[in-house]
C-alpha cells in the first residue's frame, strides 16, 4: 500500500521493488507508491519533443480519489541500474507531469475504509511527460534577427525558453548569414523542429522550412535533464557508432559468444536473439517525392531561378543512407516534379537538401527487441548512430549503420518483492 514518507530518509518507509536488476522508486505527493508500481514504460523518440513515461499502479479506487492523484500531483520517479551483487550504477531522477489517467470504480459498500475493510485493488494507468522538457519545448519565443545565422538564432530562442544546456551540431550546419528573420510568438518546438510538409500550420518547422537547418536530416529532442539537442543525423552516419547491436545466430561457436559478451560488459554493445522486423519503402518514397526535382524560386537579384536536383543524389549525399549500400529503386517510379512555393534564400540549396533528405530518412528501418539489464542512459540518446551486425551470413545485406530513432524501455515488476528501512 502507499506509504507516507518521513523527512528523515533513515526513518522513512522506503519500498524497494527489484525489477530485472533495477531499483525503481515512485513518490507522488510525498507518498511512496513504489510497492504499488506494476510497470513503467519509458519512450524517447525523435518524432516527439521529449520523453513520455507511462506507468501502471495497482490501487484501490478510493486511494486515487482520496489522495487526488490527478493533474496537479507531483510525481517523482527514480531509476537506478543495479550491477552485480546489487551494486548501484547510474541513476536517473525524473520530475513527471501527469497528463491523463484511467481507472475503474468497483461496486463497494457505502463506507469502504476503516479497520477490517478489504481493499479492492485495480489498475490505474497513467500517462505523463517529463515536466522540465515539456515546459521548455512549449514555451513561447519570438524575436527579430538581422544579418545572423541559423545557429545563432537557435541558441537565442532556446535560451529564451529556459534550455539548461544547448547541443547543436556544427557539421553541415547552414552557416550562411540571413538578411532578416522575424520569429512570430510561437512555441520553441514549432520554431526549431524539422519541417513537415504534411502540416497545415504555417509556423511548423519555421526555420527549417524557410532556410534549412542542415545540409542533411535534422533531429530535435529535449532530454530529461533540460538539454536541448539539435543533431545533424546525416553527419552522425559518417562517424563511429555510439553502440553496436548483434543478432545472435543459433549455431554460434563458443569463442564468438565470448567475444560478444566481453564487448557487452563495456556498456556499448547489445545483443538480441529475437526476431528483427524490417521495412523498406524505397519505391514508395521515390514515387511520391519525384526522382527529378525542379525548384522554381525568386532570389532578390533576379526574376526567377530554377534549382534542379536528382533525388537519388540528394538521398545518397544528404539523407540517412549507409554509404556502403546502394539504393534499390525500380526505374518505373522515376518522374519529374516542380515546386514553386518558395521565394528562395538567394540560390542556397540547403533548404531543399534538408527538406528532401528528411522525407527519405526512413527508407529502411529495423525494429529490434533487447532484453536484459540495459544501461538506460545509452538508450536515451536518440539521434545517435547504431551499428547492426547480424551473425547469420544470409542477413549480412542488412548489416550497417542506422540512426537510433526511438527507444521504448519497459520495466516490469517481478512477483517477489521485499521491504527495506522498516
Amino acid at each position: 500500500m502507499p506509504e507516507n514518507l518521513s523527512p528523515d530518509p533513515d526513518k522513512g518507509g522506503r519500498s524497494f521493488v527489484p525489477t530485472r536488476s533495477y531499483d525503481l522508486k515512485m513518490v507522488i505527493n510525498n507518498i511512496d507508491y513504489t510497492g504499488d508500481l506494476i510497470t513503467v514504460r519509458f519512450v524517447s523518440s525523435l518524432s516527439t519533443a521529449y520523453q513520455t513515461v507511462n506507468f501502471v499502479l495497482q490501487l484501490d479506487p478510493t486511494d486515487i480519489i482520496i489522495e487526488q492523484l490527478y493533474g496537479g500531483s507531483s510525481i517523482k520517479l527514480s531509476i537506478t541500474l543495479l550491477r552485480e551483487e546489487q551494486y548501484p550504477g547510474p541513476r536517473i531522477d525524473l520530475d513527471l507531469m501527469f497528463t491523463n489517467g484511467a481507472f475503474q470504480l468497483n461496486e463497494k459498500e457505502k463506507i469502504s475504509t476503516g479497520e477490517n475493510k478489504q481493499k479492492m485493488r485495480g489498475y490505474y494507468a497513467v500517462t505523463s511527460v517529463v515536466r522540465d522538457s515539456y515546459k521548455i519545448m512549449n514555451s513561447l519565443v519570438n524575436g527579430v534577427y538581422l544579418g545572423t545565422t541559423v545557429g545563432s538564432i537557435l541558441s537565442d530562442v532556446i535560451s529564451q525558453a529556459g534550455g539548461q544546456k544547448i547541443e547543436i551540431d556544427t557539421d553541415g550546419q547552414n552557416a550562411k548569414p540571413i538578411d532578416q528573420v522575424c520569429i512570430p510568438p510561437t512555441t520553441l518546438y514549432k520554431i526549431i523542429k524539422e519541417y513537415n510538409s504534411a502540416s497545415e500550420n504555417p509556423f511548423d518547422g519555421f526555420l527549417d522550412q524557410r532556410f534549412g537547418l542542415f545540409d542533411g536530416v535534422p533531429g530535435i529532442f529535449c532530454q530529461y535533464d533540460k538539454t536541448v539537442q539539435i543533431k545533424n543525423l546525416t553527419s552522425k552516419m559518417q562517424k563511429d557508432p555510439a553502440f553496436i547491436i548483434y543478432q545472435i545466430a543459433t549455431d554460434m561457436e563458443l569463442n564468438e559468444w565470448d567475444l560478444i559478451l566481453d564487448q557487452v560488459s563495456q556498456d556499448n554493445t547489445f545483443y538480441t536473439y529475437q526476431m528483427v522486423s524490417t521495412d523498406y519503402a524505397g519505391n514508395a518514397k521515390f514515387a511520391k517525392v519525384g526522382s527529378n526535382i525542379n525548384h522554381i524560386v525568386k532570389p532578390k537579384d533576379t526574376l526567377s531561378q530554377t534549382i534542379t536536383q536528382d533525388l537519388e543524389t540528394v538521398a545518397g549525399k544528404y539523407s540517412i543512407i549507409y554509404k556502403s549500400k546502394n539504393l534499390e529503386i525500380d526505374p518505373s517510379v522515376k518522374r519529374t516534379r516542380y515546386f514553386n512555393q518558395d521565394t528562395g534564400d538567394e540560390k542556397n540549396e540547403t533548404i531543399f537538401n534538408s527538406r528532401i533528405s528528411r522525407r527519405l530518412a526512413d527508407l529502411s528501418t529495423l525494429t529490434i527487441d533487447i532484453e536484459r539489464n540495459l544501461p538506460v542512459l545509452n538508450l536515451l540518446q536518440v539521434g545517435e548512430c547504431v551499428k547492426f551486425k547480424p551473425k547469420t551470413i544470409e542477413y549480412s545485406d542488412l548489416e550497417g549503420k542506422y540512426i537510433l530513432w526511438s527507444t521504448d524501455i519497459w520495466f516490469r515488476r517481478e512477483n517477489a518483492w521485499r521491504q527495506l528501512h522498516k
